[in-house]
C-alpha cells in the first residue's frame, strides 16, 4: 500500500510544480466571474439567461465568489456561462507534498527522541550528540516509510 501512495505523492507533486511555475495570479478583489463578464462585455442579464438565473442571481454569485462564500458547483456553473471552467487546485505554500512530509517526519521524530533522550539524562546516561542525529535520522526515515496512523498527529 506505500508504494501506492508513493506513486500518487509523486504525481501530485509534479503537477502542482507545474502550476506552481505557471505562477497563478491573485483573484481580483471583485472575483474572477465579475472580471471575465466584464472584460467580455456582458451583462449580468446575458450571463444570467446563459445559466437560468436571474440578473440579481448573478449579481449575488458574483458576490458570492468575492467573498469567498460561493460554492463550487455554482462556480462552475457561472464559469461555464461565461465560456469558462474552473481550476481548482490546492497548491502548497512552501516546497513540495514530499517537503512537507519530510518535515512532518523530521519534526516527529526529534520529538520522540527528545522523550527518550530526557529519560536517559534523568538517569545519566545522556547520549552524544552524533548519536541522537543518527537517531533522528533513522526514525524519520522509518515514519515516511511505514505512514503511522498518527504521522500528523502532534
Amino acid at each position: 500500500m506505500t508504494w501506492h501512495k508513493n506513486l500518487s505523492l509523486e504525481h501530485l507533486d509534479e503537477a502542482l510544480s507545474a502550476v506552481r511555475a505557471g505562477q497563478i495570479p491573485a483573484r481580483p478583489s471583485g472575483g474572477w466571474l465579475r472580471a471575465v463578464r466584464i472584460a467580455l462585455g456582458m451583462s449580468t442579464r446575458a450571463l444570467g439567461k446563459r445559466i437560468g438565473v436571474s440578473q440579481s442571481r448573478v449579481s449575488s454569485i458574483e458576490k458570492g465568489e468575492a467573498d469567498g462564500s460561493i460554492t463550487l458547483n455554482t462556480l462552475e456553473k457561472a464559469a461555464a456561462g461565461l465560456g469558462c471552467r474552473v481550476a481548482y487546485v490546492l497548491v502548497p505554500e512552501y516546497g513540495s507534498l514530499q517537503e512537507m512530509r519530510e518535515a512532518q517526519a523530521l519534526q516527529k521524530a526529534r520529538a520522540l527522541t527528545a522523550y527518550t533522550e530526557r529519560h536517559m539524562e534523568l538517569e545519566d546516561q545522556g547520549t552524544r550528540e552524533a548519536f541522537k542525529n543518527e537517531s533522528v535520522r533513522l526514525l524519520s526515515k522509518n515514519l515516511l516509510s511505514s505512514w503511522p496512523r498518527d504521522f500528523w498527529d502532534d
